[in-house]
């Protein structure tokens, strides 16, 4: 094997090396992790069983089940990225902070020789350790069957005639009302993100590609460049050996002078 055929399957070897390492990012990328409204936190499931019987049922469920909305607000108010779920965030603490107050109030003034606690299941998951969109993501898909679990509450309360004050009936349609809103805007800011996460997607594979070709392109340029390089000064290499073996060799079988030997000898050295 000669020194251009070595230099060719080196050159072919690195571009079928490329090709496998492309093919491996393509076939299988970095994928971001799609996630939506269908995935919800833990609670979910004790969600479609919590019911109300009462007045006081709602008032003693909707307090813990509004300071776990209040406490992971606070955590993505502090460490979200997108100032429209600051926003959001800031909103749940100050609203739902309010209503707990008043609830509690009205515990304590209608129902003051009844237990005011219960064994409240968390339905979203811990979000200290999560940051920027797995942060933003993570809260819209506990929040959304959260605030269902409110709406259903609130809509059982009133669609049974269980509320005793109309304060606490006109709590719930407000809750009701609020709530269906935000799911609304949840779901929106979800399916945007989604799509804004393929444009991404789809823009980073058109730039890999033009990198891919252009690389391949390169490869090309150099492979050619060595080629030229290096087969040129071989070519005349070899043609002088051979001019120089081919005069030793008339001058041995006596074919010419000494003198026209050392001129033709002199000429070959340069």
């Amino acid at each position: 094997m000669n020194r251009n055929q070595k230099i060719l399957l080196l050159s072919g070897g690195i571009i079928v090396a490329v090709l496998i390492i492309v093919f491996t990012v393509l076939v299988f990328p970095r994928g971001t992790q799609r996630t939506g409204p269908a995935m919800m936190g833990p609670g979910m499931m004790r969600s479609m069983s919590v019911s109300v019987n009462s007045e006081y049922e709602f008032l003693v469920h909707m307090i813990p089940h509004h300071a776990e909305a209040v406490s992971t607000a606070e955590i993505l108010k502090e460490n979200t990225e997108r100032e429209a779920m600051k926003r959001f965030a800031e909103d749940i603490i100050r609203t739902q902070s309010e209503e707990i107050e008043l609830m509690t109030s009205w515990l304590e003034a209608w129902y003051p020789e009844r237990d005011h606690h219960i064994n409240y299941q968390p339905m979203m998951r811990d979000l200290e350790n999560l940051t920027g969109e797995k942060l933003d993501r993570a809260f819209l898909e506990d929040m959304i069957p959260h605030h269902m679990e409110a709406i259903m509450m609130s809509q059982q309360l009133l669609s049974r005639g269980l509320a005793e004050h109309e304060e606490v009936a006109s709590l719930a349609r407000s809750i009701r009302n609020t709530q269906r809103d935000e799911i609304r805007m949840m779901r929106s800011w979800m399916a945007q993100w989604t799509r804004n996460a393929q444009v991404t997607e789809t823009s980073n594979r058109i730039i890999l590609w033009i990198g891919i070709i252009a690389l391949l392109v390169l490869i090309a340029l150099v492979v050619l460049l060595i080629k030229i390089v290096f087969s040129r000064p071989t070519q005349d290499v070899s043609s002088g050996k051979s001019a120089k073996v081919l005069l030793d060799m008339r001058y041995v079988k006596g074919e010419i002078s000494r003198e026209d030997y050392l001129n033709t000898r002199k000429d070959l050295d340069g």
